[in-house]
């Protein structure tokens, strides 16, 4: 029996590979146990490293995340400008809730598929009370918020993250990526 709040230990390698969707739904995605453990992971088990900037991205249809086209911008953006000391990456995704950019390559983190068109009010109220006890956790373990995601999942970090930090906000699109790269170094020099 798993308790909640641990971690699924398998101990045969899995068969699925980054980008191999093995679980596809909707807000009962939020509910299943391998979603739960990995949630609860990155809550008990994964511990900041010091990086004082925290930027959050939104989630994507590619699996890893890394692959989408602004992801891998941005990410090219922090290692040329070296950046990645700086800056903690996390993805905000239904039904995940958090992914720090190091995860992302593991079970379920690049195994699911749950468009946005699917939240449903229930999926969004639960992905909302999960990002803030996040929030609560982690966010004064970092000095500076930045918000770099599309409409939909910013409006779910801002509501989850109201009365507890302030984000930087930066508008989400490839041509916006140089606006990106002046906050991050302004922050730097902070």
């Amino acid at each position: 029996m798993t308790l909640p709040g641990t971690i699924i230990l398998i101990k045969k390698p899995l068969p699925y590979k980054p980008g191999l969707i093995f679980l596809d739904g909707g807000d009962d995605l939020f509910f299943n146990r391998y979603i739960l453990s990995f949630y609860h992971y990155v809550l008990e088990g994964w511990k900041p490293d010091g990086r004082p900037v925290a930027l959050y991205f939104g989630c994507s249809h590619h699996k890893p995340f890394s692959k989408s086209f602004i992801h891998m911008k941005t990410i090219r953006m922090l290692e040329k400008h070296g950046l990645n000391n700086l800056v903690q990456q996390f993805i905000l995704s239904e039904p995940l809730t958090i992914c720090p950019r190091e995860l992302e390559t593991v079970f379920p983190a690049a195994n699911y598929n749950f468009p946005p068109e699917r939240l449903g009010e229930d999926g969004r109220k639960e992905f909302i009370r999960r990002l803030r006890i996040f929030l609560q956790k982690y966010a004064a373990k970092y000095k500076h918020h930045v918000v770099f995601a599309p409409t939909h999942h910013k409006k779910i970090f801002l509501d989850a993250s109201k009365s507890l930090l302030e984000p930087v906000i930066v508008p989400y699109n490839v041509y916006q990526l140089p606006n990106l790269l002046i906050t991050l170094k302004n922050l730097k020099n902070e």
